[in-house]
């Protein structure tokens, strides 16, 4: 692995093993309402049809109930008459309750999706606010599962689970006053049985819950591995790792076929935690909690039945009375199996609710500016007051000066002052050590010296993708603390080894990042610039000319060049050239390196390179090793006097290389 690739990225879970679970806040009904506010008045409407639309199909029994003993009444003259204006009743109150139910159904489907919605744009911004170092630590993957599953799962829960839920809990109570109004006595006997279920649901009920917080979490470590690995098939597929990679990831889903079904409880695996393991009890306890639902709502009516023919042999109720109340109970009993796969659901939203508002309300170590228009969540939405916010106070307890900085112009002068660092994510590696160097205005610099030395990671400082764990980082003057980021990072521009392309055309790739419209001739100028003209011109759609998914239709010369466009599209005061040549054959290096001769003039540059072509032209060469700075000069100056760089030199083949 490259050093930049290793300084980029220390999340790599064969390099350090540090990654680890998104946390969650303690999952709560409130947190899941809380979410979903802006949608409050919607949902209110739609619970109320719901409410109306499924109560007043309830009276339907007590209607029926005056048709069957009309029926074996002796004494009605009319029977046909009676039961006919009976069933015309009940055939009006099932269509009105069947609009208002189609009513309330659009109503909710509307709403979760206006909930899901939001709800990933609000996540998705709050991601993109996040420092690195907490990239670093959570897999891509996994809060790629939050942006998607949870707020799938939390579209769910507002929209579906919780209405029923308290659909459920209404038809209950409804039920339950319309029985005693028939007789208390079997009653009595229904709500025994409907309480011993209660107490028996409960502890149930949390364990499920329990499990599917847990089984969301495997999940997203699930796809945190496969979005790693298919994002990187050329790589696995040159070293033949497919079958590695299939086995690491078996070992997060799990493998039902290798041992028998009983293998998910057995003592030796009890401590592997996969999604199959973790789905096994999950569907287990869910089974056990609507069979219990289900038999004991079926035991109380086939109870009651049993004590209702006494009564109606006793000829306390009639027998249209007691098959409404049959009919209660069978509401009661399909109303809690229905509602306790939607309690399972809710429980589900619940945990999902956690993580996702620990996403939201996370202040990030360095503050970034993102805006958004018409997708905030206001204080009682995210749960914290505007009082409880945190300052922001950077890793080494740093207090910025308020307002930030935004100075009318950047010279370029960069100054690093007694700077220490380590990764977050690896607090027990230094990266930089006492690290001291001024860069004026103007000028070159090339820092040199084995990989892992640290001189990507002055790149990633310098645009203050972390920050410092003790001394400071200066521009013009200005501790880079002090300044606003979004003006820091627009006066600097940055090409790596590897050029991140998103999958758009050309032109929309070189005009990354600005808000401003770009004209044709801004375009070819900075794409002539960067030697990246007269190829593009060559293709038949030239600038509207679609590069694949990460510039995959590119060579990596191309590439190369394209980024270069792009970095000088916004005219920066300072240039980062990352390994910008490194991987690159030698017709394409000299393209590039054509383009950096010219990308440079007039600007601070800072070389991250190997490559004796490249370093030679810088007026100042800084050798790093072992994470401190131990020489810089020119390059005549260091091949006299230092030798560690004359090693460096040595291995490259200078011969070779000129």
């Amino acid at each position: 692995m490259s050093e930049a690739a290793s300084s980029s990225a220390p999340n790599h879970p064969d390099a350090f093993n540090q990654t680890k679970a998104v946390p969650s806040e303690t999952p709560s009904l409130a947190n899941l309402l809380r979410l979903a506010k802006p949608e409050w008045p919607g949902l209110a409407i739609a619970c109320f049809l719901m409410i109306v639309a499924e109560s007043a199909p309830l009276l339907n029994p007590l209607l029926l109930a005056d048709a069957y003993d009309t029926l074996v009444d002796p004494e009605a003259v009319d029977r046909m008459q009676d039961i006919s204006r009976t069933m015309i009743t009940v055939l009006v109150v099932h269509s009105v309750g069947s609009f208002l139910g189609f009513i309330r159904q659009a109503l909710m489907s509307v709403a979760g999706e206006r909930v899901v919605a939001r709800l990933r744009n609000l996540l998705f911004v709050s991601l993109m606010k996040q420092e690195m170092s907490f990239f670093d630590e959570h897999q891509s993957g996994e809060l790629i599962s939050r942006l998607t599953s949870d707020t799938a799962v939390l579209q769910i829960g507002t929209s579906q689970a919780l209405p029923e839920v308290i659909l459920g809990m209404v038809k209950l109570v409804v039920c339950m006053a319309l029985m005693f109004w028939i007789s208390a006595y079997l009653a009595i006997v229904v709500l025994g049985c409907v309480v011993v279920l209660f107490c028996i649901s409960i502890p149930i009920g949390t364990w499920l819950g329990k499990l599917s917080r847990e089984y969301q979490n495997v999940l997203g470590t699930a796809q945190g591995h496969a979005t790693e690995v298919l994002g990187a098939m050329r790589t696995v597929q040159s070293f033949a790792a497919e079958k590695r990679e299939a086995h690491r990831y078996e070992k997060v889903v799990g493998d039902p076929d290798q041992f028998p079904l009983w293998w998910a409880t057995h003592k030796k695996d009890q401590d592997k935690t996969t999604t199959y393991r973790v789905g096994f009890f999950k569907a287990i306890v869910a089974a056990g909690f609507f069979t219990l639902i289900f038999g004991v709502g079926f035991g109380c009516l086939y109870v009651s039945l049993w004590y209702g023919f006494k009564l109606v042999n006793d000829g306390e109720i009639t027998l249209g009375e007691l098959t409404a109340f049959q009919s209660y109970v069978f509401y009661i009993g399909a109303g809690l199996g229905q509602t306790s796969s939607f309690v399972s659901k809710l429980l589900e939203a619940q945990g999902a609710s956690g993580r996702i508002m620990y996403l939201l309300n996370r202040v990030p170590a360095i503050p970034i500016p993102v805006e958004q228009k018409n997708a905030s969540l206001d204080k009682s939405q995210s749960g914290r007051d505007e009082e409880e916010t945190p300052a922001i106070i950077t890793v080494n307890h740093y207090v910025p000066t308020i307002p930030l900085l935004r100075p009318d112009a950047m010279e370029g002068n960069i100054r690093f002052e007694n700077v220490n660092f380590f990764y977050p994510s690896r607090p027990e590696s230094a990266v930089l050590v006492n690290f001291s160097l001024t860069i004026p205005a103007n000028s070159t610099a090339a820092l040199v010296g084995a990989s892992g030395a640290g001189k990507s990671t002055v790149v990633a400082l310098l645009q203050r993708f972390y920050d410092v764990s003790s001394g400071a980082i200066c521009i013009d003057g200005h501790d880079l603390r002090d300044l606003d980021l979004s003006w820091l990072r627009s006066n600097i521009g940055f090409v790596q080894q590897e050029p991140q392309l998103f999958g758009l055309t050309v032109r929309e790739n070189i005009c990354y990042g600005i808000d401003r419209e770009v004209s044709l001739e801004e375009l070819e100028e900075v794409s002539r610039k960067a030697n990246a003209h007269d190829f593009i011109v060559e293709w038949p759609q030239q600038y509207d000319t679609m590069v694949g998914e990460r510039g995959v239709k590119l060579s990596g010369g191309q590439k190369q060049r394209i980024a270069i466009a792009r970095a000088l599209l916004v005219n920066p005061r300072i240039l980062l050239l990352d390994e910008a040549t490194s991987a690159l054959d030698a017709e394409s290096e000299h393209l590039v390196q054509e383009a950096i001769d010219k990308a440079v003039v007039g600007r601070t540059v800072v070389i991250v390179a190997h490559r004796l072509s490249t370093i030679k032209r810088a007026k100042q060469i800084v050798v790093v090793d072992d994470h401190r700075i131990i020489d810089s000069g020119t390059h005549d100056e260091l091949l006299q006097r230092c030798t560690k760089y004359q090693e460096l030199i040595q291995r490259q083949s200078m011969h070779s290389s000129q």
